[in-house]
This record gives C-alpha cells, structure tokens and sequence, in this order.
C-alpha cells in the first residue's frame, strides 16, 4: 500500500491488498483497523471500532463516513500454519479533507439582462457537498456579493480579453448579506448600456469559493439564463 493519501471525504474508497504466500495451502486470517489520529496539542489515537473488518482484503468506506483529519488504516494477516503467534501487518495514513465549496451564478459568465426593471442573479444552486456533516455545519455558510459597476463606455471585449486585471474606472460594492443566494438588481437606477461585474463568494471557515458574471444592461433584451444542474458520476 501507499504511505499516505489525501481523500476527499465524499467520495467512497477502497483500499486493496497484495499478499503472495510461499505455501499454497495456507488460509491467512485478515484483519483491518482504522485508527482516528488527532494533534492539537498531544497526538491522540482513538481506535474505530465499527471499521474492524475481518476476513477481507479489501477496505471499502462510505462517503462522510470519517470525518476529516488524519487515519492510520492497517491490515493485520494471521497465518494459523505458522502457530498462533505469527502474524504479520501493513499500515496507511490517510488524510480526509473536506471538498470544495460549489458558487455557481445562473446565465453564465457574459450575460445581457433587459434594461429598466428588476433583474434577479441567481446563485442558488451554489452549495456545500459536505453540509450533511454535522462538524461542518457547525461553522456558518457566509454568502456575500460584490458589484462593480462600469461606464456604458466598457465593451464585452474588455472583460474578455483582460483576464489578470479588471478594467478601470469602475465603482465598487459589497453586499453581506448572510444566506441570499439571490440578488436583486434595479437596472433602472444605471443606464442604457452600463456594464457590470458581479462576484458571488461563499465562505465556510477557511474553505472559499467564488463565481464571476459581467453583465450588460440593454433596452429590450431578450432574457436568458442558463441552468447548472448538479449531478454524481
């Protein structure tokens, strides 16, 4: 087995054996244990009991079975030929780490929106995949906007073509605003033609993520949007 391993902790995984025996009629006895490791100030070893499996050689575990942080996974082998006092084992550590945040904005990255009502931006299928945990949900998901705005002036071509700085001349807000995965724009306070940059940032203790959108405000646009759907492969 390999020394160590980063896991993300929602996906499944397995861990396999290779063993190769001398006598071919020998019926080794397998036994695998899984031991949580913590070091805030001292290391503690607490034993997972319920991931004592016998007679396998191979180790599958669930997603948000373990939580993050650091397993010693080991595979003890038997050989009852040898008497009972000959064994032999193998040991992993690994590492389970949370996954990404997901900020999605609905209607892609260059969008027009029709001038002169109320437009939505909607990130609302932006999520956390590990939210069902409960160490997780213990630090609050923290959703906050930002948008800048440009004069009509700005083309798409602008924002296309600068990709490691944003155009100039633009002014800057920031809208905290807890857990609304919806902004709503009044297009009627700009004017005809004003571009737009707009961040979606979610952020759950040191995990963040962000998603960009620029938008142009014209008169009689057609409105458009498209949808992510998130799926498993």
């Amino acid at each position: 087995m390999k020394e160590d391993l980063d896991i993300p902790e929602f996906n499944h995984f397995q861990l396999h054996s290779y063993m190769e025996f001398n006598e071919t009629n020998c019926s080794p006895e397998l036994y695998w244990s899984v031991t949580n490791v913590q070091t805030a100030n001292t290391t503690v070893y607490t034993n997972q009991d319920s991931l004592r499996l016998p007679n396998t050689s191979v180790l599958k575990l669930e997603k948000e079975v373990l939580e993050p942080g650091d397993y010693i996974v080991c595979l003890q082998v038997i050989m009852p030929s040898k008497g009972p006092t000959f064994w032999v084992s193998d040991c992993i550590v690994i590492r389970i780490v949370l996954p990404e945040l997901i900020a999605f904005i609905a209607g892609g990255e260059f969008r027009t929106i029709p001038y002169g009502g109320v437009a939505i931006i909607n990130a609302s299928v932006s999520s956390d995949p590990a939210q069902s945990m409960s160490s997780v949900n213990a630090i609050p998901l923290e959703i906050t906007w930002a948008f800048v705005k440009y004069r009509s002036k700005t083309s798409f071509d602008t924002f296309q073509t600068k990709t490691q700085e944003l155009p100039a001349d633009g002014t800057y807000h920031q809208i905290g605003n807890g857990t609304d995965y919806l902004l709503s724009l009044n297009t009627s306070l700009f004017s005809d033609g004003d571009m737009a940059l707009i961040m979606f940032k979610l952020t759950r203790g040191p995990r963040r993520s962000s998603a960009f959108q620029v938008i142009k405000m014209v008169t009689n646009a057609v409105p458009m949007a498209l949808r992510y759907i998130p799926c498993n492969i």
